[in-house]
C-alpha cells in the first residue's frame, strides 16, 4: 500500500483488493476458535443476567443494566477497533479479545465463590466482557478474507453464520444448566475456560498472514471508514437496509412478546420456543448459503432473501389471526431465520471483498455501528407502539412496515450485480462519482 492510504476518501482510486492466498487449515482453526468464543459468549450473555436474578436477587432494572453494559461497548469502541485492525496483528486482537473475557470471568467466579460478588462488580465485569467482545467480533470478520477467497469465502461465512445460529439456540439452555448444576462460581470458571480455549486456538493462527495491513503511518482513520461506507453505493445500501431491518425486527420481537402473552395467551416458555424456531431456520439458511451461495445471482439473492425474511414475520400475525396452531405460527419465524441467514452470509461476503484491505476493519466497524445501533431504538419503539395502539395493532403495523422497508434494495444498482466483481465495479464507480461531485469535477 502506498503512503496515500490516509487520503483514500479524498481522491485516491480504490481498486479491487488483491486475492489473498488460500489457507483453509488456518480457517478451520479460526472456525474452532470462533465456535468456542461464541459458545462462551452466548452462555455469558444469558448467565450474567441469570446471576443478577438468582445469586444477587436483583431487580428487573438491574437485569436490563447488565444486558446494556455488554452492548454499549459495540457503539463506543467499534470504530476505534476497526482502525486497529489495519495497524495491528489480527492474531493479537483475537487472542486479546478472548483471553480478556476469560480473565474477567475467572474474577467473577472468584468473587462468587467467596460471597463477595456485588452488583457493581458484575456490572463492571459485563462492560469489560462486552468491550473485549468487540475485538473478537470485528477481528474475526476481518480475518476470514485473509484466509479464504472467492467461493470458499462464501462457504466459510456460511459455516461461521451456522455456528452463530447453533450457539444462539444452545447458549441460554447451557447457561441455565451450568448455573443450576455447578453453581455460579463454577459456571463463571467453565465459561472463562472456554474463552481461554478460544484464545489458544487464535494463537495458533499464522502470524505472517494476519500481520498489519498498513504501516502505522499509513493506517486509515475512523473518518476514512465512515467516508468509504457513505460513498460506496453497494456498501451504503446494504448498511441502510440492515439497519432498517434490525430496527423493525427488534421492534417486532418486543411487540410479539406482549402480543403472545396478552392476545394469544401463550406462556413465556412457549413464546421462547416459537421464537427459537427462527434459530433452526437460520442454521438451515446458513448451511444452504454456504454450499450454493457462490452459484446464486448475488444481487437477486440479496434482494429476495431480505424480502422473504420480512414476509416470514408478516406471516406470524396472519397465521395467529386464522386460528392456526401455535407450533405452526413458528413457521413464520423459521422462514424469517432461514432467509435472513442467507442475506447475512452474502452481505458479509460483499462487505469483506469489496473494500480495499486496509479499509476493511474500519468499514466493518462503521457498518456494525449502523446495523446494531438501531436495535435498542427498535426495542423502545416496539414497546411504545404496543402501549399506544395495543399489541394486536402493533404487531401488524411493525410487520407491514418491515415488509415495505425490505424493498429498499430493489431501488439499488446492487440488485443487478450477479458476481462480486460487478459489485466491486459498482463500488469503484460510485466512489469516484461521489468524489467528483464533492470536488466539483
Amino acid at each position: 500500500m502506498s503512503a496515500d492510504i490516509r487520503r483514500l476518501p479524498e481522491g485516491t482510486d480504490v481498486g479491487a483488493p488483491p486475492r489473498p492466498p488460500l489457507r483453509e487449515p488456518a480457517f478451520r482453526t479460526l472456525w474452532l476458535g470462533d465456535l468456542a468464543a461464541r459458545s462462551a459468549h452466548q452462555i455469558t450473555a444469558f448467565g450474567l443476567s441469570l446471576l443478577v436474578v438468582t445469586l444477587l436477587a436483583g431487580s428487573g432494572t438491574q437485569v436490563g443494566l447488565v444486558g446494556a453494559a455488554q452492548f454499549v461497548p459495540v457503539l463506543a469502541f467499534s470504530l476505534l477497533v476497526g482502525t486497529w485492525t489495519a495497524r495491528t496483528s489480527l492474531r493479537w486482537i483475537l487472542v486479546t479479545g478472548n483471553a480478556a473475557r476469560g480473565v474477567v470471568l475467572f474474577g467473577i467466579g472468584a468473587l462468587a465463590a467467596t460471597d463477595r460478588l456485588v452488583f457493581t462488580a458484575l456490572l463492571v465485569g459485563a462492560f469489560l466482557i462486552g468491550s473485549a467482545a468487540v475485538l473478537h467480533d470485528i477481528g474475526s470478520q476481518v480475518t476470514a478474507p485473509r484466509l479464504l477467497d472467492g467461493d470458499r469465502l462464501v462457504a466459510g461465512n456460511g459455516l461461521l453464520q451456522a455456528t452463530t445460529s447453533v450457539t444462539q439456540m444452545a447458549g441460554p439452555a447451557a447457561a441455565g444448566f451450568i448455573v443450576q448444576s455447578a453453581g455460579a462460581s463454577w459456571a463463571a470458571v467453565v465459561t472463562g475456560a472456554l474463552f481461554c480455549a478460544a484464545a489458544m486456538a487464535m494463537a495458533a493462527l499464522p502470524a505472517r498472514a494476519l500481520g498489519p495491513a498498513a504501516d502505522r503511518g499509513d493506517a486509515p482513520t475512523i473518518r476514512a471508514g465512515l467516508a468509504y461506507v457513505w460513498r460506496s453505493r453497494p456498501i451504503r445500501d446494504l448498511c441502510v437496509q440492515s439497519a432498517l431491518f434490525n430496527l423493525h425486527e427488534q421492534a417486532f420481537a418486543t411487540v410479539f412478546l406482549v402480543y403472545g402473552v396478552r392476545t394469544l395467551g401463550l406462556s413465556g416458555g412457549l413464546i421462547g420456543l416459537v421464537i427459537g424456531l427462527g434459530s433452526v431456520g437460520a442454521l438451515v439458511g446458513s448451511l444452504v448459503a454456504g454450499r450454493i451461495g457462490a452459484r446464486l445471482h448475488l444481487g437477486r439473492a440479496l434482494t429476495v432473501s431480505i424480502t422473504v425474511a420480512a414476509l416470514g414475520l408478516l406471516l406470524v400475525p396472519g397465521l395467529a389471526a386464522a386460528g392456526t396452531a401455535t407450533v405452526l405460527i413458528g413457521a413464520g419465524f423459521v422462514i424469517n431465520g432461514a432467509a435472513l441467514a442467507v442475506y447475512n452470509v452474502l452481505a458479509v461476503t460483499v462487505r469483506q471483498q469489496v473494500p480495499p484491505p486496509v479499509l476493511l476493519g474500519a468499514v466493518t466497524a462503521s457498518y456494525r455501528i449502523a446495523a446494531f445501533g438501531s436495535l435498542p431504538v427498535g426495542a423502545l419503539l416496539g414497546g411504545v407502539l404496543a402501549d399506544l395502539a395495543g399489541a394486536t395493532t402493533a404487531v401488524w403495523v411493525v410487520a407491514v412496515s418491515l415488509t415495505v422497508s425490505s424493498l429498499l434494495l430493489y431501488a439499488s444498482p446492487l440488485r443487478t450485480a450477479a458476481q462480486i466483481a460487478e459489485v466491486q465495479a459498482l463500488a469503484d464507480t460510485t466512489t469516484r462519482k461521489e468524489r467528483s461531485i464533492r470536488h466539483g469535477d
